[in-house]
């Protein structure tokens, strides 16, 4: 009896794939084909490379917490790992109690005032979050208006689930704010505009009033405004970071009902990077389509986990004044050694990342291979945050004191042996 094969229902009317006979089929998607590398995968192995033939290199060349978690946050998961609650499977949904935690941390941080049934969800960690964003709110063809430089995963997550990407152009002229008339003319076809503030890779900070101008803009379109707020805790220009939420919360009328929706994570407020978790809060539309696309494409979040984030966004902040405090002074001591030096660093005040503009030929790739290899300092050349970034790198200060003050001997030493001077 010959066996009967399994089809899905609908595969019969399904165009079939001309194929030659024989041909093997590529088991990679074309979606997943036109990715390329991920660039933070590739500084990794022009690292490791470096460090095959010089031995120490000092890497600044990425956002990898140093800090360690508080010791509270710790205990809680130690005593949480023990709890059978937590041993068999989690709701899809995080736990009400975390989901409460974080509402009440946006009342307690922002003013804002969130319901946790209704607005607010977790994720394993922001990436998460930033990568289902289109595929649980826009359809294929759909556009999203990223910024120019961005953090890179930004173009993967649209490119993966098939959306047409926007660039807006963020330049030093203005503060690396949106240009509102580049922004009013984007905003004509676009369904979402990300956004993300304090800024990767410039440090850039927003204000009320970047954010109202954003969503005024926005409200006649339709336009959900989302932004990344990874580093909601290291804006150093004022006594707490302006939340995208906290304007909205504030306007009135029409724009008032704005859609809106905020990324965040514990990594870098709490030192809890390897931890993965992260949260979107906001629009209570968006956070159901967000919610349904979870309970298929992603796991939940183990147990022990979310009460260690509970334990961190309801417990003591006096650690998260301390982190962002030794952030503030490392940033403080390398942007003045670097000026010193002669670099011109971009006048911006928040995260844990500097903003220098190339020397010599304004080539950021080209200075970046000659600073690993004859400095042996790791930087990321700001061409892989977007054609803005052309003649800029990024280097970061998740290292102590020491390790930070060798990396800039490292480039004072350099600097000496071109003889150069800033261009």
């Amino acid at each position: 009896m010959a066996a009967t094969p399994l089809t899905h229902p609908s595969s019969a009317t399904l165009p079939a794939t001309a194929r030659p006979a024989g041909a093997r089929r590529s088991l990679a998607s074309r979606r997943v084909a036109d990715l390329g590398h991920n660039y933070f995968d590739h500084l990794d192995a022009l690292i490791a490379r470096a460090r095959r033939r010089h031995g120490d290199v000092i890497d600044l060349s990425k956002g990898n917490p140093d800090l360690t978690t508080p010791d509270h946050i710790v205990r809680a998961a130690q005593d949480a790992v023990g709890d059978p609650g937590n041993q068999a499977y989690p709701p899809f949904l995080a736990k009400r109690s975390v989901r409460e935690a974080i509402a009440e941390a946006y009342l307690r941080d922002h003013g804002v005032q969130l319901d946790p049934d209704t607005q607010v969800t977790a994720f394993h960690g922001a990436h998460e979050a930033l990568v289902a964003l289109p595929w649980a709110l826009l359809d294929a063809g759909e556009t999203i208006i990223i910024p120019d430089p961005c953090y890179p995963p930004y173009l993967d997550a649209a490119r993966l689930a098939g959306v047409e990407v926007a660039r807006v152009a963020l330049e030093e002229s203005l503060g690396y704010q949106p240009d509102p008339a580049g922004l009013a003319e984007a905003l004509g076809g676009a369904a979402m505009l990300l956004l993300n503030y304090p800024n990767n890779p410039t440090g850039a900070v927003a204000t009320p009033r970047t954010w109202e101008s954003v969503l005024e803009a926005a409200a006649p379109h339709g336009t959900l405004v989302v932004n990344d707020f990874a580093y909601s805790s290291l804006d150093f220009a004022h006594d707490a970071a302006y939340s995208l939420l906290s304007s909205l919360s504030s306007l009135s009328g029409d724009t008032g009902e704005g859609r809106a929706l905020e990324i965040s994570t514990l990594s870098k407020t709490y030192s809890m990077a390897g931890w993965r978790f992260g949260y979107a809060a906001g629009d209570a539309e968006a956070i159901a389509a967000l919610r349904a696309y979870q309970s298929v494409a992603f796991s939940t979040i183990f147990g022990a986990v979310q009460d260690a984030a509970e334990a961190a966004l309801r417990g003591d902040q006096d650690c998260v004044g301390r982190i962002a405090a030794t952030y503030a002074h490392r940033r403080e001591s390398v942007v003045a050694g670097l000026r010193r030096q002669g670099w011109h660093v971009a006048a911006t005040p928040g995260t844990f990342f500097v903003w220098v503009r190339a020397r010599g030929t304004g080539d950021g790739e080209a200075l970046a291979e000659r600073l690993l290899e004859e400095a042996h300092v790791a930087v990321a050349p700001g061409e892989g945050f977007g054609e803005q970034g052309r003649g800029w790198f990024r280097l970061s200060l998740v290292h102590d004191q020491d390790t930070l003050a060798e990396a800039l001997r490292r480039l004072e030493e350099w600097s000496r042996a071109q003889g150069r001077s800033q261009v």
